[in-house]
């Protein structure tokens, strides 16, 4: 009577609280779908639905998609069922709770993002020589190849944040003096460096930069996309094209999710979806160019923790300017956008 009992819980899902049983629900009927796949198969793939839709435990979300990416992609379903029903398998170690010192932790730190966090071990105490990815830091003085063309350094996205709030972009007001100048003086500039003309060399007039030069990105104020379209655009996108801004220091943070939905709506930056954990808030945003500047999405999931207070933003471009420098530059100028939204948090 199993699937029948799990059947009613499952049904019920959107009324459970706990993210606990909803993992222990999850794995329940991935488990029991090994031993009663006709009874279970629709059941298990409302559940697999729900869990990976739901933003209020991130390891729920990710337990749901990693049963999902196994089931579709194993060759064999024995192999499957045979790491779902598996037992837990305990580490054994070299190093005992008296030898957990700084030195210890300062090495797991190197390792930080893969499983020596877990087994609170160096890789080498569980995975072969051979297998082990070695890590090499790249010197601070260093950054880029001698070789690398460098890009002059501009502040991003002053024109398209202060269109939004109705002013004048700062890096305009220079061209205003600069236009100002007299034709004549500039006609009498030594353009060959012969210095036939001291007084005209001594206030050369450079270059006018027309405003649309610095300004690469604007948003639209209505913009329709559903969960399943900004689903399909964020899987599109590779990870490796996403950009992460890690850890936007705050002075202080919301107090609830509308404290970040509804700045970032007055600048067209609009919610997907949200939520409030213990420790941080979660949120799915998104973005639509003007058609004039490329009409591409911008795609953002943007967590905010609580203690300390920090922003950190993970965002995916989807169509629009495939030209990566303009795709950068208008990133940078998003990534401005949202800190000026949500300016009274930062210092």
């Amino acid at each position: 009577e199993a699937p029948y009992v799990l059947e009613k819980v499952i049904d019920s899902y959107d009324s459970i609280a706990d993210a606990a049983v909803k993992t222990a629900l999850l794995g329940a009927t991935v488990k029991l779908f090994f031993y009663r796949p006709p009874e279970v198969k629709n059941m298990l793939g409302k559940v697999l639905k729900k869990a990976t839709e739901d933003v209020s435990s991130q390891d729920l979300h990710d337990r749901a998609l990693f049963y999902y990416r196994l089931l579709r992609s194993s060759p064999d379903t024995n192999i499957a069922k045979s790491i779902v029903t598996s037992k837990s398998m305990t580490m054994s170690t070299k190093h005992f709770a008296e030898e957990d010192d700084s030195e210890l932790r300062a090495a797991l730190m190197h390792e930080f993002n893969t499983l020596c966090t877990i087994y609170r071990c160096k890789a080498e105490n569980f995975i072969d020589e051979e297998n082990i990815v070695k890590f090499v830091k790249v010197p601070k003085e260093h950054p880029l190849p001698r070789e690398a063309p460098v890009t002059p350094v501009t502040d991003p996205g002053v024109n398209a944040i202060t269109n939004h709030m109705g002013g004048v972009a700062m890096a305009d007001a220079p061209q205003q003096s600069v236009t100002a100048v007299p034709s004549t003086v500039s006609a009498e500039v030594d353009l060959l460096g012969f210095g036939d003309d001291v007084s005209a060399m001594s206030v050369p007039t450079p270059a006018p930069v027309g405003p649309a030069s610095l300004q690469s990105l604007s948003l639209k104020s209505e913009v329709i996309l559903n969960g399943e379209d900004y689903q399909n655009k964020w899987s599109s996108v590779p990870d490796a094209e996403a950009v992460i801004i890690p850890a936007l220091a705050m002075t202080t943070g919301p107090t609830s999710t509308d404290g970040v939905e509804e700045p970032l709506k007055a600048f067209n930056v609009f919610t997907m979806a949200s939520g409030e954990l213990s420790t941080e808030f979660k949120f799915f945003l998104y973005g639509q160019e003007e058609d004039a500047y490329g009409g591409g999405f911008f795609l953002i999931q943007a967590v905010v923790s609580k203690a300390p207070f920090n922003l950190s933003l993970t965002i995916k471009p989807s169509g629009g300017d495939t030209n990566p420098t303009k795709r950068k530059e208008k990133i940078d100028q998003l990534v401005e956008l949202i800190k000026s939204a949500l300016g009274e948090y930062f210092p």
